[in-house]
């Protein structure tokens, strides 16, 4: 086996490229996670707010977590192996529409209704997936589970991360906090007719962290099967 050439990866899910969606996320956040263009340095005060809003999302790039980000017990090329199998036997389904969600105290797209199919793929990813997890430092481990519940530090001890399962939460982070009237208001101008739409989710994506605490690349996209 090769080793590990990243520090960290992830299973995301992105929208296509040609999608409005991902076309307005990565103009909103100023990353393309796809090209890894560079964050701008000099800005006007107005760019600078939005920078300081959204800086974790910007940094994750545009994307809805499925299995949160690890550090792989083996190679990348078993990881990346096994993300392709899992992909062939998860059926393409419809997304719910997402709406723009201020809720826990940051921006994001939420879907507009609950969806048994949604849940059940991410705990499969979860699941299927987590042999490859290596395990966190005890101080690193703790460190998340300060603010969890009893349910949560279960998860976390067990899968790695405490929102999975029923904890599990798809969103998909446009600022680190509460938008000020202004951005909102961009923000619902921006999305509106990528909202407006109905999508599939039709493929799976492995998002790379090259070392810590560099923005995270689109390593891969694995297609799910295609229904005859």
């Amino acid at each position: 086996m090769s080793s590990d050439p990243a520090y960290r990866y992830a299973l995301y899910y992105a929208p296509e490229q040609s999608d409005p969606l991902w076309q307005a996320g990565c103009e909103w956040l100023g990353r393309s996670p796809l090209t890894g263009d560079p964050e701008p340095d000099q800005l006007s005060g107005t760019e600078e707010e939005r920078v300081k809003l959204t800086a974790s999302a910007r940094r994750y790039g545009f994307h809805a977590t499925i299995k949160a980000p690890i550090a792989l017990a083996g190679s990348v090329e078993d990881f990346l192996a096994d993300v392709a199998a899992l992909a062939a036997t998860v059926k393409p389904f419809t997304l719910p529409r997402l709406r723009i969600s201020e809720e826990d105290g940051f921006t994001a797209l939420r879907p507009t209704v609950l969806n048994d199919t949604l849940l059940s793929a991410g705990e499969t990813c979860v699941r299927m997936l987590d042999r490859h997890r290596r395990p966190e430092s005890r101080d690193r481990a703790a460190a998340r589970a300060r603010h969890c519940t009893e349910r949560q530090k279960a998860l976390l001890a067990r899968w790695g991360y405490p929102y999975v399962c029923e904890e599990w939460r798809f969103h998909m982070t446009l600022a680190d906090d509460i938008l000020p009237p202004p951005f909102r208001s961009e923000v619902e101008t921006l999305f509106a007719p990528a909202l407006a739409m109905d999508r599939r989710l039709t493929s799976l994506c492995v998002f790379q962290e090259k070392s810590l605490g560099t923005p995270f690349t689109m390593l891969a996209r694995f297609p799910l099967v295609v229904q005859p």
